[in-house]
């Protein structure tokens, strides 16, 4: 196992344990984020009955939001410089959820509650990709 993975995985363990104040505020945050995004997705899947839409469309609207909430309440910074690897890290981030979203409905799962089932795995992903590759020079507490 590389370090970087190594790292990342002590990285997620210890944010499971004993979670910083960012961390927190990142959680905190998310709750209005993940309303937000899931409002989206709900709206737009009971529209088009197509879930990968709607996760994509939830996906790009919310990135903006988010980049500015996140960047700048959880990690003290709204620098434009940082949304190129943002929206890299909710590009991943929706490849994921897709692949998982259509893996969960193939065995009988309702879009709707997959995706919120998938909701505390793509937020933890999120924190440690926006702290460790996305805002690792912006400012901000610890």
């Amino acid at each position: 196992m590389t370090e970087n993975k190594r790292d990342f995985r002590l990285s997620a363990a210890a944010l499971a344990l004993a979670p910083s104040p960012r961390a927190l505020r990142f959680f905190v945050v998310g709750l209005l984020n993940t309303a937000f995004g899931y409002a989206i997705f709900y709206f737009v899947w009971r529209a088009t009955l197509d879930s990968i839409v709607a996760a994509g469309v939830s996906t790009a609207l919310g990135a903006l939001f988010n980049f500015l909430s996140i960047g700048r309440l959880v990690f003290g910074s709204s620098d434009s410089r940082f949304l190129g690897r943002f929206i890299a890290v909710y590009a991943a981030l929706f490849i994921v959820d897709a692949l998982a979203l259509r893996a969960l409905e193939h065995f009988g799962a309702d879009a709707a509650l997959a995706q919120a089932a998938l909701t505390p795995v793509l937020a933890t992903l999120s924190y440690l990709l926006n702290r460790d590759f996305v805002f690792r020079a912006g400012g901000g507490g610890a």
